[in-house]
């Protein structure tokens, strides 16, 4: 299976735990190499890219990377399964 690139927007709430605004994804040809590439984009606003197998199941040490940025592993590797879903169904209907 092709290996996934997502792009997350989050945004650090009142209490400094972020919150996904957004997450988009595409198929692509690049390598998974279990980098998270992070840019605040202004205060507590942060954006992130990373590269996954298709069939990521959040075993990926990727995901564990978030937790530096008070984000759930479980919830981004469900955020991501999302935006996969969404992107399938609007591809196919």
């Amino acid at each position: 299976m092709t290996n996934v690139a997502f792009e997350i927007a989050a945004l650090a709430n009142a209490n400094g735990d972020c919150e996904i605004l957004s997450v988009e994804c595409e198929p692509t040809d690049e390598v998974d190499d279990g980098t998270l590439e992070a840019c605040e984009v202004d205060t507590g606003s942060w954006e992130f890219r990373f590269i996954v197998p298709g069939d990521f199941d959040g075993s990926e040490t990727v995901f564990e990377r978030f937790a530096r940025y008070r984000l759930s592993p479980a919830t981004v590797c469900r955020a991501c399964r999302e935006a996969m879903e969404a992107s399938t169904s609007l591809s196919h209907g």
